[in-house]
């Protein structure tokens, strides 16, 4: 807790030399001298508390333009990131998630976003498929893919012939960033197929 210009101005009055030349109550306006020199090492002493709370990107105000620059932010996955708070949470998780291949990491990292989700992957040891699909995993075909279920309702647009265009977003809360970060995050040899649940 930082101190106040009080308890440095008691400071340095504690640590005058003994003697008349020296009395607290100086007619010259010794304690004068101390208030003034107090309220600056108080100033001093706050703004070394206020950079621990700029030590950390959650807390962070004054230095979130500097913590973005050291963390490649923002990346294609997190330019809507305006608001402050926004920008605080994507640079705490850029800095504090690290890559894992589980599906408990993925669903952790799912979870940071505000999505729920569950991880599938292709094994008839696990899952029950139609012969055709299960003969096609057994031979290997997705060995490298699987599947991420975002159990968070999603607002969906329709896409409309005539009245949409190519490259129209499909999804308006969140499910593309949820799967940008996904994607950035997979072992780059394998494929991810995202599912969402009905509304």
């Amino acid at each position: 807790m930082p101190r106040d210009a009080n308890a440095f101005a008691a400071a340095f009055e504690a640590l005058l030399p003994q003697g008349l030349a020296w009395a607290r109550n100086h007619p010259l306006g010794l304690g004068d001298l101390f208030t003034g020199m107090a309220q600056e090492f108080a100033r001093l002493d706050q703004r070394v508390e206020d950079l621990f709370e700029e030590a950390d990107p959650r807390t962070t105000y004054e230095l979130i333009d500097e913590w973005e620059s050291q963390l490649g932010l923002p990346d294609p996955c997190t330019a809507a990131a305006v608001t402050l708070n926004a920008r605080q949470v994507v640079a705490w998780r850029k800095l504090a998630i690290q890559a894992g291949q589980t599906p408990a990491f993925y669903v952790a990292l799912a979870a940071s976003l505000g999505f729920d989700i569950e991880i599938h992957e292709f094994d008839p040891a696990v899952d029950v498929y139609d012969g055709a699909l299960t003969a096609l995993i057994a031979g290997g075909k997705y060995r490298y893919v699987w599947r991420v279920h975002v159990l968070t309702e999603t607002d969906f647009s329709v896409f409309r012939t005539g009245e949409s265009d190519a490259g129209d977003l499909l999804s308006e809360g969140g499910g593309l960033d949820v799967e940008c970060v996904i994607n950035a995050a997979k072992p780059s040899h394998t494929h991810v197929i995202f599912t969402y649940e009905e509304p």
